[in-house]
């Protein structure tokens, strides 16, 4: 299976509206990792260290995509920046995939205008938790 007809879509407000991010290039979901707390005592088995699961840190998404100056993604994203809001992040995987949805702030938005190839843009959004519905 492919990842062809994906989507990330922003919702905004305390009932949001949703809008989808335009021309969005591959994504890599993001990867949460646990952190680890050593609990190692004097009699600790076998004079090994001792570890237990810790908080959970839900980790970034960066959204690649073409770059439109002042298209509605682009003012979108820089209104989001220059607020600080925490918004909805909405990713539906793949055709007809289940949609996750995250709770997040605009990190980053870099744009790039190479003389020799497409304009692109990344969003960086930090992700606070995953939304169950």
């Amino acid at each position: 299976m492919i990842g062809y007809g994906s989507t990330v879509r922003i919702g905004r407000g305390t009932t949001p509206t949703f809008v989808e991010i335009e021309l969005v290039g591959d994504l890599e979901l993001p990867d949460e990792q646990i952190d680890e707390v050593e609990v190692t005592h004097m009699k600790s088995p076998g004079r090994r260290r001792q570890f237990i699961a810790g908080l959970i840190d839900s980790g970034e998404l960066s959204i690649p995509m073409n770059y439109i100056p002042g298209s509605p993604t682009d003012t979108l994203l820089l209104e989001i920046k220059a607020s600080g809001e925490e918004v909805i992040l909405e990713i539906t995987v793949g055709t007809g995939g289940t949609p996750e949805q995250y709770s997040a702030f605009l990190k980053g938005y870099s744009r790039t205008a190479p003389i020799d190839d497409k304009m692109t843009a990344e969003a960086t959004f930090r992700i606070s938790a995953q939304i169950e519905g």
